[in-house]
């Protein structure tokens, strides 16, 4: 049986708890509303600012995973100034670059 809300304000609706268990929405999530069929159509989605939409992508969060594994067994290098990071890169103009 369809689960019946009440329209409180202009833009809000409530009582969706039931349905939002059922496909687990929490407080703050993001959900698409579509209209079809006659009806409103609700799921949920993740959300991302545009300009960081790279971020999200499977390339990159691969290579987040990398870093996050390589800092966790140790394997990082630390430097002083830029200089010597621009030499271990292998920059051949790391000496204009020092700090």
């Amino acid at each position: 049986m369809p689960e019946v809300i009440q329209q409180v304000q202009k833009r809000m609706l409530v009582s969706l708890a039931q349905i939002a268990k059922k496909i687990a929405i929490k407080e703050g999530d993001h959900v698409a509303l579509e209209i079809r069929d006659g009806g409103v159509f609700i799921r949920p989605v993740a959300w991302h600012d545009k300009s960081q939409e790279y971020f999200w992508s499977e390339e990159w969060q691969q290579k987040m995973k990398q870093s996050d594994e390589a800092i966790k067994e140790g394997k990082i290098k630390t430097f002083t100034n830029s200089g010597d990071l621009l030499k271990e890169l292998g920059e051949d103009d790391a000496d204009n670059h020092s700090d």
